[in-house]
């Protein structure tokens, strides 16, 4: 293990603090933050891009964006995801440029049929890719109600040029011990990925403005 969970808390709860983390007009997230020594990223020693489902549901959930299938159509809109589009909805969003930035920006997962996914990639992806995001196919399955719903509590673990990842494990609004939880599902994933916990320099936590506060890994 990483780290010990009384640890992460302790840290969580240091980075909420008034002192580390004055009252914003906004519920900040909280993310956490790997860092890595002795690799070469871009020979890739470090490639991560893994989606976690979060065991404490986060406060605020991500915005999910689903595209189903005809027969997927009643069980999505049990879930209300942040937007429904029919497959022919999508289509009469080619060349609207803004309204699929505006998507693109807004919605933090894509969901889509599977026999709808070559034209969410013609339409989609080109506003998708620079934002770090892409469309991901949901299950053939009647209901996909409780697949849906695990995006809404789902976090993506990812690495880019830089020896680090940033990634969200919840709100402020949290209970400490909740999203160190979160922090743990997190480095589980990212344990099981890597060559070894030794090229791990350093864990931090921290609010959308807040301060950095360094996870103690004894």
């Amino acid at each position: 293990m990483i780290a010990q969970k009384d640890k992460i808390s302790e840290a969580i709860g240091e980075a909420l603090s008034e002192k580390n983390n004055p009252k914003r007009g906004f519920t900040q997230s909280v993310e956490l933050i790997v860092t890595f020594k002795e690799v070469n990223m871009k020979r890739g020693d470090v490639k991560l891009r893994e989606i976690v489902v979060l065991p404490k549901q986060p406060s605020k959930l991500k915005s999910v964006l689903v595209v189903p299938s005809l027969e997927q159509m009643e069980s999505a809109k049990k879930v209300q995801p942040n937007v429904l589009l029919s497959k022919e909805e999508l289509q009469k969003l080619q060349g609207q440029k803004r309204a699929i930035k505006k998507l693109a920006t807004k919605n933090d997962w894509f969901l889509i049929s599977q026999d709808t996914m070559s034209i969410a990639g013609r339409i989609l992806g080109p506003a998708l890719g620079p934002r770090g995001k892409f469309p991901t196919p949901l299950p053939t399955t009647p209901d996909i109600s409780e697949y849906v719903q695990r995006f809404m509590r789902s976090t993506l673990v990812k690495t880019k040029d830089q020896p680090h990842t940033q990634t969200f494990i919840g709100s402020e609004e949290q209970k400490p011990e909740d999203l160190a939880e979160n922090a743990l599902a997190v480095l589980n994933v990212i344990e099981g990925k890597i060559r070894s916990a030794s090229i791990i320099r350093a864990l931090y936590v921290k609010t959308t403005m807040g301060k950095p506060i360094q996870i103690s890994l004894k």
